[in-house]
């Protein structure tokens, strides 16, 4: 079927305004112009401006999608499959808050009973799920889909007082970064060794492969990669990633300093 201008804004509740709009700038263009000037959109064009809209709705720009309306169909398609996937993820993480939130509301009632592991799985579970959007590819590359699933197994199955000693870790990892950042020392000092051991013991109960290896290449991801690098500047009072890596570096090739 053809749609003139009017038409189409009428079956789609776009306005006349902006199909013009996306007609001057090249997003989408009528099939043919008739004599009198009417604009006539053909199926090809009603199907773009679908695709258009879906993109708006997931928050993207005209720029934006321009860029991705400009590609081949199987990209074009791509696109929109990436889109679905994370629509996906969204539901079953509200899913998955609902169910928990549920069941911390009957423990309160004392309709059910959920041991402290319990009370902490979903938190556990929202942290691998963030983990493995933000740096699952990498991670995966690097490691390996085996050693990669392993931590996860092992992250979901951490006990509550885990959990705690991780997080008592990492404080005390970020107080002797931000002492170290405002006066700096020369290696080896007490608080680059205190944070090399709680960078390391957040390391052991995370990963059940930790080697000496394993954390100096960790470091080096930290400083390529700046996601990576994100999580701990934005944690102490100054970027601190290369200062991590620097203090990783001696003391995984200098591990009698850790004795001493």
């Amino acid at each position: 079927m053809e749609y003139t201008v009017q038409q189409l804004a009428t079956m789609s509740g776009v306005s006349k305004r902006t199909l013009h709009y996306y007609d001057e700038i090249g997003l989408l263009q009528p099939k043919k112009i008739r004599s009198n000037g009417y604009r006539i959109y053909g199926s090809q064009e009603v199907n773009r401006l679908q695709q258009i809209l879906f993109f708006k709705t997931f928050g993207l720009s005209l720029n934006e999608i321009q860029t991705i309306m400009s590609k081949e169909k199987a990209e074009i398609y791509q696109a929109l499959q990436m889109q679905q996937m994370k629509l996906i993820q969204q539901k079953n993480a509200i899913e998955q808050q609902l169910y928990a939130l549920t069941q911390t509301l009957q423990n309160l009632k004392g309709e059910n009973t959920m041991t402290d592991n319990e009370k902490f799985n979903y938190f556990k579970q929202q942290k691998l799920i963030d983990n493995e959007e933000k740096y699952g590819q990498e991670i995966r590359e690097k490691y390996g889909d085996e050693q990669v699933n392993q931590a996860n197994q092992k992250w979901q199955q951490l006990t509550k007082e885990q959990f705690k000693q991780m997080q008592q870790a990492e404080e005390q990892l970020i107080q002797a970064l931000n002492q170290l950042l405002t006066q700096p020392q020369p290696l080896p000092n007490a608080l680059a060794k205190q944070a090399f051991i709680n960078h390391r013991t957040w390391l052991s109960i995370a990963a059940p492969f930790y080697s000496r290896e394993y954390h100096r290449s960790l470091a080096e991801m930290y400083v390529a990669d700046e996601r990576f690098a994100a999580y701990y500047n934005q944690k102490t009072v100054a970027p601190s990633v290369e200062l991590i890596k620097t203090i990783i570096d001696y003391y995984t090739q200098n591990t009698d300093e850790i004795s001493k």
